[in-house]
C-alpha cells in the first residue's frame, strides 16, 4: 500500500512539473523571417564610417573621418547536400559603387535552416543568425558551430514593424548579437529580420571613445534593404 501511495504522489509531481513548464513549441510562421527560396534577391544599401587614427588637428579627436557608400545584392542561386547531410543554400553576392554601375562578383556565402534554427556561413564562418521558436527572453551562443569564443544572442523588439525608406515591413525580429557601451568603447552588432523577406537591416559599430564621449577611432557600419524580389 505504502509502494501504491510513493508512486501516485511521484506521478502527481511529474505531471503538475509537466504542467508548469513552458515548452518550446516550434511556430512554423518562425520560419519566414529566413526565407530560402531559389532566385530570391536582395539589394541592400551600405554605409560605412571610418574614425581615422590621424586626426588633423591637435588635440581635436574624430576630424579625420571617411564615408564609404555602395550596394551589394545577394541571390539564391543554387542548393546542395551540406556535410551534415542538410539542404543548404548557395548564396551569390555581387558589388557596385552605386546604382548606375553593373553589378560584379564579390563572393559566395551558404545558409541554411533546421526546425530549430538558421545559419550562414559568412567568409568561411559559421553563425546561428536566429533560434526557434521567436521569443522574448530566449538566448543562445551564435558561435556554437565555429572557433570563435562563446556569444549569446537574444531577441529584441520581436514582431514589430519597420521602415527603410519607402519600404514598409508589417513584422520584425530585432537580434541583440553583442551591446558593449563604456567610457572607452561602444560595440553594437545587431540584425532584423522581416517576415517573407529576410535581413532587412544589420548594424555593426566598434568604437573607441574618450572619457568626454568623443568618438577616438573605430568603424560603423549600416547595412540597408534597398529592394527584393524573387
Amino acid at each position: 500500500m505504502k509502494s501504491v501511495l510513493l508512486f501516485f504522489l511521484a506521478a502527481s509531481a511529474c505531471f503538475i512539473s509537466c504542467q508548469d513548464e513552458d515548452p518550446l513549441v516550434i511556430i512554423p510562421e518562425d520560419y519566414n523571417y529566413f526565407p530560402l527560396e531559389f532566385g530570391q534577391w536582395i539589394v541592400y544599401d551600405i554605409d560605412s564610417t571610418v574614425h581615422l587614427d590621424i586626426d588633423d588637428q591637435t588635440n581635436q579627436p574624430d576630424t579625420s573621418i571617411a564615408y564609404y557608400s555602395y550596394q551589394v545584392r545577394e541571390t539564391i542561386d543554387s542548393s546542395f547536400i551540406d556535410g551534415e547531410g542538410d539542404v543548404a543554400f548557395r548564396v551569390l553576392r555581387e558589388m557596385r559603387m552605386n546604382d548606375t554601375l553593373p553589378w560584379s562578383f564579390l563572393n559566395i556565402w551558404t545558409c541554411k535552416r533546421n526546425s530549430h534554427s538558421a545559419q550562414r556561413i559568412e567568409d568561411n564562418i559559421r553563425f546561428v543568425k536566429l533560434s526557434f521558436p521567436i521569443r522574448s527572453g530566449l538566448s543562445w551562443n551564435g558561435n556554437a558551430f565555429n572557433n570563435l569564443p562563446g556569444e549569446d544572442y537574444t531577441f529584441d523588439a520581436i514582431h514589430q514593424p519597420f521602415s527603410a525608406g519607402t519600404l514598409e515591413f508589417d513584422s520584425t525580429v530585432t537580434v541583440i548579437q553583442e551591446e558593449f557601451i563604456s567610457l572607452i568603447n561602444r560595440i553594437i552588432r545587431k540584425e532584423k529580420y522581416a517576415t517573407q523577406v529576410g535581413l532587412v537591416s544589420r548594424q555593426r559599430d566598434s568604437l573607441n571613445i574618450n572619457g568626454l564621449g568623443e568618438t577616438i577611432n573605430g568603424i560603423e557600419l549600416l547595412q540597408t534593404v534597398n529592394s527584393y524580389g524573387r
